[in-house]
């Protein structure tokens, strides 16, 4: 049986779901060892293994701060071991989901083990990406892929082509990286599912994307992540309350402060400006929280609270600026445009936006702020257009969106 039949056909009766059995035997593996791996005498083995189910908890949760305590105990274990090549590869990896760029470069740089194999060759060109270098990083995902066909590589390619408007050839290497997939490997498959209904919820396709976000959840039940995704669909449906109720739903097992201002954000919509300010000020505090832990993550995320959320055009600036320091793009070049034009300042907005334009990406929600923009700084057939181009993409864009 294919995976894709696999997914399709539903999970085998159990007593907990994917998710549940997942994190259960991430657990036990914790606690065979607990903090006794670091300690000498130890193997390469021992240790590998243990930071590696830290660093699969906390992704699976979605535990920034898990993410960022673990990486004292990835050093202190890579100085324990004679081979810490994998180690350096799982430094890497930590520090790009924390958007911390340069060290994730360094790493690969300084460490040919962990660069010259395929899960960090595809990291190389995920940096790439994220510093709006496409064609390199296309060039890398291609060279991947013709030496192994592997999966990564396909849905990083796949996601070029998303962003640059070709949906059919992105739709195709998602299902091709799929195919790369084994039986055991159902939250891979789930993620690409996901990223198939972003796909098409990103032209308008509601009944499609609902159709993929449904296959990620019977291939990997559970998962909050994918209720995240349902909610998102809900919400822009208009089925607000229902959206409500899933995100509520997801914060008490999952409290990330994007989530809360996403909820606060549909209270506004919903005209229920008590739970709104509750979820907003939740969310400030957790952006602020990991903050002052040293945290980089949410520079993007502070960037768009200040300016859709909690409207502050200043901070909104100062945010985006920080956040553009580290990886500029399309972007992170948009989300100063759009911040600048909430501290009043339409034709410095105009020329970012004109730089986020320029990176070739076709995306409706990015050409509907370009059009807003392009408007204040009284440019009406640049603005005109970029309207027109938004609705061509997606007919049904919607007033509530989540940043992906």
């Amino acid at each position: 049986m294919s995976l894709a039949q696999v997914a399709a056909a539903g999970p085998a009766a159990a007593p907990a779901t994917e998710f549940a059995g997942e994190l259960a035997r991430i657990e036990a593996t914790i606690a065979s060892s607990r903090d006794d791996a670091l300690v000498a005498p130890t193997d390469t083995e021992t240790v590998t293994i243990y930071l590696d189910a830290r660093y699969r908890r906390a992704m699976l949760t979605g535990d920034l701060g898990a993410l960022a305590r673990l990486e004292p105990l990835i050093v202190r274990g890579i100085a324990l071991i004679p081979h810490p090549g994998d180690l350096h590869l799982l430094r890497a990896r930590l520090a790009f989901h924390l958007h911390r760029l340069a060290d994730a470069a360094r790493i690969l740089d300084a460490v040919a083990p962990a660069r010259a194999c395929a899960e960090g060759e595809v990291l190389l060109a995920d940096l790439d990406v994220q510093h709006g270098r496409w064609a390199r990083a296309a060039a890398r995902y291609e060279a991947i892929i013709a030496k192994g066909r592997h999966w990564g590589a396909l849905a990083g390619l796949a996601y070029l082509h998303f962003k640059t408007g070709d949906a059919a050839r992105a739709d195709r290497l998602y299902a091709e990286a799929a195919d790369e997939l084994t039986a055991k490997e159902m939250r891979s498959y789930a993620a690409l599912e996901l990223q198939r209904g972003v796909l098409d919820l990103a032209h308008g396709r509601h009944a499609d994307a609902a159709a993929h976000y449904a296959r990620a959840a019977r291939a990997y039940s559970g998962w909050w992540l994918v209720d995240e995704h349902m909610a998102e669909l809900l919400a822009v449906e208009g089925d607000r309350a229902g959206a409500a109720a899933l995100y509520e739903r997801i914060l008490a097992a999952v409290a990330r402060p994007e989530l809360h201002q996403l909820l606060g954000q549909l209270y506004v919509l919903m005209e229920w400006p008590g739970r709104a300010r509750s979820h907003l000020v939740q969310a400030r505090a957790g952006y602020r929280a990991s903050i002052r832990a040293g945290g980089v993550h949410y520079y993007h995320h502070l960037a768009d609270f200040y300016a859709e959320a909690m409207v502050d055009g200043a901070k909104a600036v100062d945010w985006a600026r920080r956040d553009l320091a580290l990886r500029e793009n399309c972007s992170t070049q948009a989300a100063l445009a759009w911040a600048l034009l909430r501290d009043g300042r339409p034709g410095e907005a105009a020329e970012w936006m004109d730089r986020a334009l320029a990176s070739g990406v076709r995306d409706a929600h990015l050409f509907a702020q370009a059009a807003a923009i392009f408007a204040a700084a009284g440019l009406p057939e640049k603005s005109a257009q970029c309207r027109d181009e938004s609705r061509a993409i997606n007919p049904r864009l919607s007033r509530f969106h989540v940043h992906r």
